[in-house]
C-alpha cells in the first residue's frame, strides 16, 4: 500500500527524534512492527532520513565542553576552522540548520534577528511539516542595504520551509530619534509582532562586533562609521538585535540604545532558549561579553573563535 509523504515523516521523527522504539511506534499506530522497520528503510532510501557522521577533531569537541562549563551553556556546536571565509560561513549555516530541525517541535514559536550567519541557516534549511509552528521578526531590518539584512524576507522565507504562520516587522531596525519610533510603534501590524515577542520559545540571533570595520549595524547602513566610532570609544563592545552592551554584557545607556525598534532586551532574555551564531576571531570580545552576561543558552561557532574563547 502506498503510504503518504507525511505519515513516512511521521514515524521517522518518532523513532529518531522521540526515541519511540518500533514496537511503540506500531502499537501507536496500529501497524506491525516489521512494517515499522520497512517505513524506517523507505525513509532513508527517499531521503526523508539522513545519516550523518561528525568529523569534528577531538579538539573541536573538547572545545565546546570548555565553552558549555565556562559559560553555562546548555550546548556548544564548534566546526572546524577553514581558510576559506565563504566556505566557513556556509559550513555554520548548514550546522545551524541541522540544529534547528532537531529542535523544532508543533506548536513552537520561533524569534529570528537578521545577519549573514542566519542567512545561510535559513537558507540551507529543508523544508518540514511541523503544525501550530510561529517565526517572529525579532527586530526592523526593512531598508537595509543588503537583502541579507533584511529580517522581514529572512523571516518570511523561515516560515515558508516550516509552513508557519509569519510576523514580520516591516520597519527599519534604527531610526533617528524617539519620536519616529514612538510613531511606528502605534502603528497595529508593528505592535501586534512586538506582542509575539513576548511568548517565543527559542530565537536565533547573530553577534556582531561594534567595531566600526566589522559591526553590522555599519554594514547595514544603519550606521555611519563616525557614529559606529563613537560607541565603541562608550564602551560598547558587540551587539545583538542592535543593542549595544559592554565587555561585561551589560546592556548600555546610550541615545542608539533607545532607538532600536524590536524586542526589548530584557524580554529577549526571557526567551527559554537563546541561539547564537558566529564565526571568524574577530568576533572574540562581542562573543565573550555576550557570554559573560548571560544573553545565549546555545552557541554555534567555529574552532578560531572558540579556541579564543577559552583563552
Amino acid at each position: 500500500m502506498q503510504r503518504s509523504r507525511d505519515f513516512l515523516i511521521t514515524i521517522a521523527r518518532r523513532y529518531y527524534i522521540d526515541e519511540k522504539s518500533q514496537q511503540e511506534i506500531a502499537d501507536e499506530f496500529g501497524i506491525s512492527r516489521p512494517t515499522v522497520s520497512n517505513i524506517l528503510r523507505t525513509c532513508k532510501e527517499t531521503g526523508i532520513v539522513e545519516t550523518r557522521i561528525q568529523e569534528g577533531s577531538p579538539r573541536t569537541s573538547a572545545l565546546g565542553e570548555v565553552l558549555k562549563k565556562k559559560f553555562g551553556l546548555n550546548r556548544a556546536i564548534v566546526i572546524p576552522v577553514s581558510d576559506d571565509a565563504i566556505s566557513l560561513l556556509s559550513r555554520l549555516g548548514k550546522e545551524a540548520a541541522l540544529f534547528t530541525h532537531s529542535i523544532i517541535r508543533d506548536g513552537m514559536q520561533i524569534g529570528i534577528a537578521w545577519g549573514t550567519t542566519l542567512y545561510q541557516m535559513v537558507h540551507q534549511m529543508q523544508y518540514e511539516n511541523v503544525e501550530d509552528v510561529s517565526v517572529v521578526q525579532l527586530m526592523g531590518g526593512f531598508g537595509a542595504s543588503n537583502p541579507q539584512y533584511d529580517g522581514s524576507e529572512l523571516a518570511r522565507e523561515l516560515s515558508k520551509r516550516l509552513k508557519a504562520k509569519y510576523y514580520p516587522l516591516q520597519c527599519p531596525v534604527l531610526v533617528k530619534n524617539i519620536l519616529v519610533k514612538e510613531l511606528l510603534l502605534e502603528e497595529p501590524w508593528i505592535r501586534k509582532s512586538l506582542i509575539q515577542t513576548s511568548s517565543l520559545d527559542v530565537a536565533f540571533v547573530g553577534i556582531s562586533s561594534n567595531n566600526p570595520d566589522s559591526s553590522a549595524l555599519v554594514r547595514a547602513g544603519y550606521l555611519t562609521n563616525e557614529e559606529a566610532e563613537r560607541i565603541q570609544k562608550a564602551g560598547a563592545i558587540g551587539h545583538i538585535c542592535g543593542y549595544s552592551y559592554d565587555k561585561n554584557g551589560n546592556l548600555m545607556d546610550i541615545p542608539v540604545n533607545n532607538r532600536i525598534i524590536g524586542i526589548e532586551f530584557n524580554a529577549f532574555l526571557k526567551i527559554p532558549e537563546r541561539i547564537g551564531i558566529a564565526c571568524g576571531a574577530n568576533k572574540a570580545a562581542a562573543v565573550n561579553a555576550a557570554l559573560k552576561g548571560g544573553h545565549l543558552t546555545t552557541l554555534i561557532t567555529d574552532e578560531s573563535l572558540a579556541a579564543k574563547l577559552t583563552l
